[in-house]
């Protein structure tokens, strides 16, 4: 199955990876946390920190990040898993790689479905170089 699709479902939600919390630890040594009632008070701070302090850095993003995290309540946790995923995915990739895929997203979110699956093939058939050019072409506008 072609993961562009699910690429482009984590780009949607990659402004928000504070939201996303990591897996939990498989390692056996590993001291089981408490269930968030239980944590204490500088324990529920280590976790809350980072998203509180990009909600008081950026005002004009609160909205947004309140609607992904209403978003992320109403996903599945298979749903969660993928994009657990894809944002690992995103975290790994060049400066270069997620530009296009920006470009990718930006473009595709006001396609039909016929018109996504016909610039998936149209990408597919393209150069390295056909794909730089494309991108250069569709970027995004700056946020």
């Amino acid at each position: 199955m072609n993961r562009l699709p699910r690429l482009l479902l984590v780009l949607a939600f990659a402004a928000g990876p504070a939201l996303a919390a990591p897996p939990a630890s498989t390692t056996p040594t590993a001291p089981a946390l408490p269930a968030w009632d239980q944590l204490s008070p500088a324990q529920r701070d280590v976790v809350i920190a980072p998203l509180r302090d990009r909600w008081n850095a950026s005002p004009e993003l609160r909205q947004r990040l309140f609607d992904h995290a209403r978003r992320w309540q109403q996903l599945t946790p298979e749903q969660r898993a993928r994009m657990r995923h894809g944002l690992g995915k995103w975290e790994h990739m060049d400066p270069q790689q997620r530009a296009t895929m920006r470009a990718l997203f930006h473009k595709m979110r006001d396609l039909t479905p016929e018109q996504r699956t016909a610039l998936r093939e149209r990408w597919r058939a393209m150069t390295p170089q056909q794909r730089r050019d494309w991108v250069q072409a569709n970027r995004p506008p700056a946020d």
